[in-house]
């Protein structure tokens, strides 16, 4: 009997470091991205971060902090740190500071980097950054995300597209120099491109886990398991991708029904339709549509 790939959506908590500080506003955006300000002063803190990746810059103050399990310099307005999933630091605060944090799961930015340079997911490493600067990276942090105004939705698209330039930014500034090799596991390129194709055509439809481990010659559950090797997500949240992607093209240049589209693209029904796009895009199927 056919298997049906299961609708599945990871829900994984955001991770805020134990600490004092004073959270001045929060914006979460589409499916693993959110943004945090916070104001904090004068405390030694640790910093545990086991569920996401979190990219900061100090606004204002930060010159008398310092790490105090690593040799460092000092921050100050301006600079960045990059802490990935994983890394634990101990921290001395200063006095009065303001900064950012963007925090990011693992799955988006390994998407990201597949869709945008065409890098094997399975190659990206960030690395641990204290205290660096990017004046480019700045200038998106100040002008974009610091004066936006973060509590309406009618700028939820454009947050989403400039905090995707910002991890694009980030992404180019490391290079090749943090690439891991050798590469194992996961799909071959050929085969890759043969699923993906198939998926791609036949998105409209049901698609069958065994059609689709067939094409590859594995078993399923085999299957399943190269094929989030290679592409940062299951066969499932690829065809939703798919889906939601036409979602998107036809909200932006057709006058259909919500309802329709939903049919069109392969959903079940309008309400199926909505709650993954709200869940990877942010917003709903309506407020794309008029801010779009």
């Amino acid at each position: 009997m056919n298997a049906i790939i299961e609708n599945h959506i990871n829900k994984k908590p955001i991770t805020f470091e134990l600490s004092k500080k004073t959270c001045v506003r929060q914006k979460s955006l589409s499916h693993g991205l959110t943004w945090a300000h916070y104001r904090n002063n004068n405390e030694h803190l640790s910093y545990v971060n086991n569920k996401q990746h979190t990219l900061s810059m100090y606004l204002t103050g930060g010159y008398n902090t310092f790490r105090t399990d690593i040799k460092a310099n000092k921050g100050a307005p301006g600079k960045f740190c990059l802490m990935p999933k994983g890394a634990d630091s101990q921290w001395q605060v200063g006095d009065t500071q303001e900064f950012m944090h963007l925090y990011f799961d693992d799955t988006y930015i390994k998407r990201l980097a597949l869709r945008v340079f065409d890098i094997d997911p399975r190659t990206i490493d960030l690395p641990e950054l204290t205290f660096t600067e990017d004046l480019g990276l700045e200038a998106l942090f100040r002008h974009n995300m610091a004066r936006a105004n973060w509590h309406t939705n009618d700028l939820q698209l454009a947050l989403e597209q400039v905090t995707d330039t910002i991890l694009i930014s980030m992404l180019q500034r490391m290079g090749n120099k943090q690439l891991k090799s050798p590469l194992k596991g996961g799909l071959s390129p050929k085969i890759c491109v043969l699923v993906c194709d198939f998926i791609q055509a036949n998105y409209q439809r049901q698609i069958y886990l065994d059609e689709l481990a067939d094409l590859a010659q594995l078993s399923e559950y085999h299957f399943c398991r190269m094929f989030k090797e290679s592409l940062a997500q299951t066969p499932q949240e690829y065809l939703t991708n798919v889906r939601i992607e036409h979602v998107k093209h036809a909200l932006s240049y057709s006058e259909l029904k919500l309802a329709d589209i939903a049919l069109k693209v392969g959903f079940s029904n309008q309400s199926h339709m909505g709650r993954y796009f709200k869940k990877l895009i942010g917003v709903s199927p309506r407020e794309f549509r008029r801010q779009a």
